[in-house]
């Protein structure tokens, strides 16, 4: 009796250590839109069973805009936040957080568009015209003034217009209120293979030294939990490889998920997949870039170290 009673307390320890063991670690990550193929490598690797892996239960919250998402970070409701590597500078001004990961580099999310029987053709014949961006302090501001910076226009050439979020972006092109304008990409290819829009070319095939997007995790996630940040990250990348490895899967999840139809998601995995970096790593040219928009963009009033804003520490070795 006293055997068996010390061979169920074994199977008891064991049975618990293995409950323990498989214990996810809960990870909130938060995405400044609800649907973007950017974005959808968390719900990629959930779905598959990754996260998992890595003893991560990987929870996605979209919000309606990137402030709303590093509010959020900073009322302590998300751990994680894929944002944009001009909202590094955030974290210079206070905001809770650092980025811990290069995620995605140059900007294939975005597009300039004109009306499809625009006589605009190249780059060159936007000297000169309107283009349409959310707000003049936004990274579609920023875009308008680099592409024209990297023409060679002097400024003003190149006229940019404020025309609010996507919606009033693509309303203003379609209303005929500017001769072009910068909207995500997946917008475009919807509109595109409706005929009511035409794209003129991706903002990656013009800069392409860029960090479009990088991953935060919040300065609480990074003092009190850094192994299940390095758990996170080490799922992340994993994931990458695996979108790359398994493109018909990759959009049959992305489809649903997401809503895109079939071929706007093989545009944008075709469009975006190689532009995800797959270990994380920082490119200094990039971050030279992303540097100077700190000010541009409004984000900062003065000039700071971008090396105090990042780290890779957590980074898979």
């Amino acid at each position: 009796m006293k055997a068996f009673r010390q061979t169920a307390l074994s199977l008891a320890l064991i049975v618990a250590s293995i409950g323990v063991a498989n214990a996810a670690d809960k990870v909130r990550i938060g995405t400044p839109i609800a649907k973007g193929f950017e974005f959808a490598p968390s719900q990629v690797g959930a779905e598959v069973g990754i996260f998992a892996k890595n003893g991560i239960d990987a929870e996605t919250i979209g919000f309606g805009g990137a402030s709303r998402m590093h509010q959020a970070m900073a009322a302590h409701e998300l751990d994680i936040a894929l944002g944009s590597g001009p909202e590094m500078a955030l974290a210079a001004k206070g905001s809770p957080e650092i980025a811990v990961a290069a995620m995605y580099g140059a900007p294939n999310g975005l597009c300039i568009v004109v009306l499809p029987n625009s006589p605009i053709k190249k780059i060159a014949d936007l000297r000169g015209k309107t283009i349409g961006i959310s707000s003049l302090s936004g990274l579609t501001a920023w875009v308008a003034k680099e592409v024209a910076r990297r023409e060679g226009w002097a400024p003003g050439e190149l006229k940019p217009v404020s025309l609010g979020g996507q919606e009033g972006i693509v309303g203003g092109m379609l209303a005929g209120n500017v001769d072009s304008a910068v909207t995500a990409t997946e917008n475009a290819d919807v509109l595109e293979e409706k005929g009511r829009l035409r794209v003129l070319i991706n903002i990656g095939e013009i800069i392409p030294d860029f960090l479009a997007h990088v991953i935060f995790a919040s300065n609480d996630m990074v003092a009190q939990r850094p192994d299940v940040v390095r758990r996170f990250l080490k799922g992340w990348f994993e994931t990458i490889v695996y979108m790359r490895a398994n493109k018909e899967e990759t959009l049959r999840i992305t489809e649903r998920l997401i809503g895109m139809s079939h071929s706007i998601a093989e545009k944008a995995y075709n469009e975006q997949m190689g532009v995800f970096t797959t270990d994380g790593h920082f490119d200094p040219q990039s971050l030279k870039v992303v540097e100077g928009t700190f000010i541009e963009l409004g984000f900062l009033d003065k000039p700071v170290d971008i090396k105090t804003l990042y780290t890779e520490a957590y980074l898979p070795k």
